[in-house]
């Protein structure tokens, strides 16, 4: 960062640089050192949405129907902007009545067919769409079709919730509240401790940035099944000891300033002992950063912001995944 903006900053703000710059320089930990693994064990039984929302539908439910996390996957009924994109497109019009759910949100899109229990066929074709909905192209038009097993195989393990490592079916479609939250003791209505990143128990940053890393490091690969997501995962556990990733992708010049920031935060709690986690700036159910907004400047703050001018301003970048194919 150029010297005048360290001059701006506060005495709080340059010792917390001074101390991340110690916890860099402590012995590396290993990652997998620590925790638990459900690895070679069932899928736990867990209380699924439909349950949880019973008590929680006021306060998590409006914020959940409109949060990236909570639609990345969602039925077609729910999806009238994508559908009307697909029934638009001459090549196209004949799949719209296969089409069971739509996967994606933001700028990219494909489309699902339900093939059996815990099962989706993938679309060939892909659109990539503008800020205000309208499509700027498609992909895959050439010959446009279902395919088989790549869902299960490359998307299931971000996409879906309790998927069998075996068979490699899904208990639900979609992240469901078991994806962060992992396995409920129904008794957690008196003791809110009992249930994982409550408010309660957000005090395990190592086991936190292991639930955000199941699908944001992409790039990693399960040591046992080989799969580009881990086997079996349940939140509170420790990921990284079935979850292989190569921390020097954090830092990887050619990656996007959105992923490396994952990347670089994931490693400086993993193998660095940082303590701060992706909660210390990322609020899920409502879906902001705005706590990022107030925490003092550090290096990290540059992978994606101007070391002058206004915080606000972010450098332009476009994200791209070998994984997702876009």
């Amino acid at each position: 960062m150029a010297r005048s903006a360290w001059r701006r900053s506060s005495r709080p703000a340059a010792l917390l640089f001074a101390i991340g710059l110690a916890v860099i320089a402590q012995e590396k930990r290993d990652p997998a050192a620590w925790g638990s693994t459900h690895v070679g064990q069932p899928v736990p039984e867990y209380v699924n949405s439909n349950e949880c929302f019973f008590c929680h539908e006021v306060n998590v439910g409006p914020g959940w129907a409109k949060n990236p996390h909570g639609i990345a996957v969602r039925l077609k009924a729910d999806a009238p902007g994508p559908m009307a994109l697909l029934e638009a497109e001459p090549k196209l019009k004949t799949f719209g009545d296969e089409v069971t759910h739509v996967l994606g949100n933001r700028r990219h899109l494909r489309y699902l067919k339900q093939d059996g229990y815990g099962k989706f066929d993938l679309s060939s074709f892909r659109a990539d769409v503008a800020r205000d909905g309208k499509s700027e192209g498609w992909s895959g038009l050439e010959k446009p079709g279902w395919e088989r097993g790549k869902f299960e195989n490359r998307c299931a393990g971000c996409h879906s919730s309790g998927v069998d490592p075996e068979t490699k079916a899904f208990s639900q479609p979609g992240m469901d509240c078991y994806v962060c939250h992992g396995v409920v003791d129904m008794k957690h209505s008196s003791d809110t401790k009992l249930v994982y990143l409550s408010k309660k128990r957000r005090g395990d940053v190592q086991a936190i940035t292991s639930t955000c890393s199941q699908c944001h490091l992409r790039g990693g690969r399960s040591r046992t099944t080989g799969l580009p997501w881990a086997n079996n995962f349940v939140s509170g556990d420790n990921l990284f000891k079935d979850f292989e990733v190569d921390w020097r992708l954090a830092e990887d010049p050619k990656m996007n300033p959105g992923d490396r920031h994952i990347w670089i935060a994931a490693r400086d709690v993993a193998v660095n002992g940082s303590d701060t986690g992706c909660l210390s700036c990322h609020a899920l159910h409502t879906n902001t950063t705005d706590k990022h907004r107030r925490v003092l400047t550090g290096p990290i703050c540059l992978e994606c912001h101007n070391a002058e001018g206004p915080k606000k301003v972010v450098k332009p970048y476009t994200v791209h995944s070998a994984l997702c194919e876009y």
